[in-house]
């Protein structure tokens, strides 16, 4: 009989959560949003929050800034040996979120999907990457996390949280910082650009189905993100102003 697990949060990574994890455990899945037509029309089992905290497996799918809450209301329905696995793109701050405010007896694990659904539009995740985060004291469930990684064709990575927040800090920071600064500016590239140029283009545009809400927790919820988006920002700033001050000469 194949595991249970419980996917709470069931927006687009949810969705892509539990198409890749159908066929090795029986799935249940809820979010805020009552969203079990979508579920059904995926072939997916439907239950509310206490039916997906009490699987022996439990999968955040939710925005950053909603898990503190998310964390306080399924706390009294996880079963002790059970564990709980968030998949956010910061690290620190969820990890000592569920430090704080899940029971003991319960594992904690923090993952990071190197993907996301825009970049694997076939939903093949094989050969993508995924970061595991080890918390202290619950080894066991890291690895047992990564095991389930390398079966669904992951390559796991393991970083601790505070290094991963710093990577994530100067570069998805940044990636997602560019992207929606250049569609503020009603910049688009062009048709004409070249290949390099339209490759880059391609890859910022691969953030803009993301919400708003996820664009704004990488960036305010990541300790580390400050100080590289301040300087790229002044670095941006000095340039334009050496190359677009001066006069034409004649």
């Amino acid at each position: 009989m194949r595991p249970e697990i419980g996917i709470v949060g069931y927006g687009r990574c949810g969705q892509l959560a539990a198409e890749v994890l159908e066929n090795d455990f029986q799935v249940v899945v809820t979010d805020a949003r009552d969203l079990s037509s979508d579920a059904a029309a995926r072939g997916v089992a439907w239950g509310d929050l206490s039916a997906c905290a009490s699987r022996p497996t439990v999968l955040l799918a939710v925005p950053v800034r909603a898990m503190p809450a998310v964390l306080r209301t399924m706390a009294p329905h996880l079963r002790s040996g059970s564990t709980v696995v968030d998949m956010a793109s910061v690290k620190v701050r969820p990890l000592e979120w569920m430090a704080e405010l899940l029971p003991p007896g319960v594992a904690r694990v923090g993952t990071h999907p190197l993907f996301g659904p825009d970049s694997v539009p076939d939903r093949s995740i094989r050969g993508q990457r995924i970061v595991v985060c080890e918390v202290e004291g619950h080894a066991a469930a890291a690895r047992s996390i990564e095991v389930v990684a390398r079966r669904l064709g992951l390559e796991a990575l393991r970083l601790d949280a505070e290094t991963h927040d710093r990577e994530m800090a100067r570069s998805q920071a940044l990636v997602f910082l560019l992207s929606r600064a250049l569609s503020a500016a009603g910049l688009e590239g062009s048709e004409f650009g070249t290949v390099s140029e339209r490759r880059v283009w391609s890859a910022l545009n691969l953030t803009s189905a993301d919400t708003e809400e996820l664009y704004e927790d990488i960036l305010r919820l990541n300790p580390f993100a400050a100080e590289p988006v301040r300087a790229l920002a002044a670095a941006v700033r000095s340039e334009a102003e050496r190359l677009t001050d001066v006069e034409p000469r004649s």
